[in-house]
């Protein structure tokens, strides 16, 4: 995917105390006049936004928080695809790169909404950080995110043929510091005690989902029964993600059209493991994405154990 450096018509100034002007912002291209559509988008009060770099356990807490703000309707998730029920913000306009239409799944959806989204801090609406609607936050290891990413995009199509370690050569030399996960991250981290956003990471939802369940709870002002609590562990573990059709975005895999797309097919819920790259990376690899993470963690004084609220 390309992407072209893009200016939003105003920063969040009132949350994050930084030089914005050094803030280098990407879109997918052509971005069009996308971002400001994004950038002047209209926000309801109780919107629920997810944000996440991709492939972050991000269908994993939209099922979740759709499932908190409608009462765990299980029936409901599951005779319909989540991405109806939860749209990619994004979405519409990365397949059809039409800017009148692109807002509208969102735009149409009834309230309360759950949004998903993978922009930066500075490219969301700005009435996002204005009326402070809740916002939800998840962090991954980039490796394990950027592997997750090498399967999905080889069973869409576009990476189909490119050898993971073409993969990960090409995206180090390139896209990474484009889309740069940990500078993405680093800005949602440093709101993760403001009210109004909720800051967990995979490593904390794999190791105690639970506690994150009734997290969310109180974040989203939400009540549980025991019985509803033993259904969502139920409904949100490994094995029932992976074989629950609403959640492996079978209605997006629909609407690509690469030429490539399904000639090598890998489900959508694939490994979900922490620290799975070491199974399929090669040493040196490890080494460079280690090496690309490390410097932006330094310069930004984080780690990434911190990131991943596991220090």
């Amino acid at each position: 995917m390309q992407y072209e450096q893009v200016t939003p018509k105003s920063y969040p100034v009132n949350l994050i105390d930084k030089d914005w002007t050094q803030r280098k912002l990407y879109f997918s291209s052509p971005a069009k006049s996308m971002p400001d559509v994004v950038h002047d988008m209209k926000i309801l009060n109780d919107d629920v936004w997810i944000v996440t770099n991709p492939k972050c356990g991000t269908t994993w807490m939209q099922e979740l928080v759709w499932l908190l703000m409608n009462d765990c309707n299980f029936e409901a998730a599951l005779s319909k695809d989540l991405e109806l029920r939860s749209p990619f913000l994004e979405f519409d306009y990365l397949i059809h790169r039409d800017v009148d239409r692109a807002l509208k799944p969102v735009q149409n959806l009834s309230s309360p909404r759950v949004i998903k989204s993978h922009l930066q801090l500075a490219l969301l609406p700005a009435q996002l950080w204005e009326k402070k609607a809740k916002l939800i936050y998840v962090f991954r290891d980039p490796k394990d995110a950027w592997i997750s990413g090498y399967y999905h995009g080889v069973t869409i199509g576009f990476r189909y043929g490119t050898t993971l370690e073409q993969y990960m050569n090409d995206l180090l030399k390139s896209e990474a510091a484009k889309r740069d996960p940990v500078l993405h991250a680093i800005e949602f981290y440093q709101l993760r005690n403001e009210p109004w956003v909720y800051y967990t990471s995979f490593n904390r939802m794999k190791l105690d989902l639970r506690k994150v369940i009734e997290d969310l709870c109180k974040f989203l002002n939400k009540t549980v029964t025991e019985q509803q609590m033993e259904r969502l562990l139920k409904h949100l573990s490994f094995e029932e993600m992976k074989k629950n059709p609403t959640t492996n975005h079978h209605w997006e895999y629909a609407q690509t059209h690469h030429q490539n797309r399904g000639k090598e097919v890998h489900n959508f819920t694939r490994s979900g493991k922490i620290g799975g790259h070491k199974d399929e990376l090669k040493p040196e690899q490890v080494e460079k994405a280690d090496h690309f993470i490390t410097e932006r963690l330094q310069a930004n004084q984080v780690t990434l154990e911190q990131l991943l609220l596991i220090d």
